[in-house]
């Protein structure tokens, strides 16, 4: 791999799906386009759920359960708490559908990725399909919406984000001395970024 080539993340289809550039790009000109005709109250509140959502199926991992608990037991938990009660955020966030925020940001990455970009971009505007209910229910999921869900959601969004973003810059990260050393093979992000 030479300094001017992409990193070597793997794009992964879901086992169900197939997506191209083209597709990604649509899913992410209508998410933009929706937020010409939605209230900022909806699109945070979406936005709000979906980390809670993803704070719910990261605390039954070892990790998101330690951390869970762990805030539970702080300050911060108690905290939170009082404040998600007397705000009612948890009513606000469980009034809208949650946002797949994770897989919107492996998909983003994706269209950074994507060696076909510029032949896409150059097809907009392409008409997004309606997603309506077409995420998977998680059937251990019970929906509720609370500040420690929240704050488990965030933490694994930006583990997530970190990993993906030191991936694709390691191929031509300078090192911390500013000699320009060659790349090495680097191990990409546990898990799947979807295309």
């Amino acid at each position: 791999m030479s300094r001017d080539d992409t990193p070597d993340l793997r794009l992964l289809d879901a086992p169900d799906e197939s997506r191209t550039t083209a597709t990604l790009l649509a899913s992410l000109t209508a998410r933009l386009g929706a937020l010409q005709v939605v209230t900022g109250s909806v699109a945070v509140g979406s936005l709000v759920a979906g980390f809670c959502a993803l704070g719910r199926a990261a605390a039954r991992t070892t990790d998101g359960a330690r951390l869970h608990r762990a805030l539970a037991r702080s300050r911060v938990g108690s905290n939170g708490q009082a404040i998600w009660k007397a705000l009612r955020l948890d009513m606000w966030a469980t009034s809208v559908p949650p946002s797949p925020v994770l897989d919107q940001l492996r998909n983003d990455t994706a269209l950074l990725l994507a060696e076909d970009l510029e032949e896409s971009l150059a097809l907009l505007p392409i008409p997004g399909q309606p997603a309506g209910t077409a995420g998977a229910q998680d059937p251990w999921d019970d929906g509720r919406a609370d500040v420690l869900d929240c704050l488990v959601g965030m933490w694994a969004y930006g583990r997530e984000m970190s990993a993906l973003v030191e991936g694709m810059a390691a191929p031509t990260l300078e090192p911390p001395n500013g000699h320009v050393a060659p790349p090495e093979p680097h191990t990409p992000p546990a898990g799947p970024v979807l295309r």
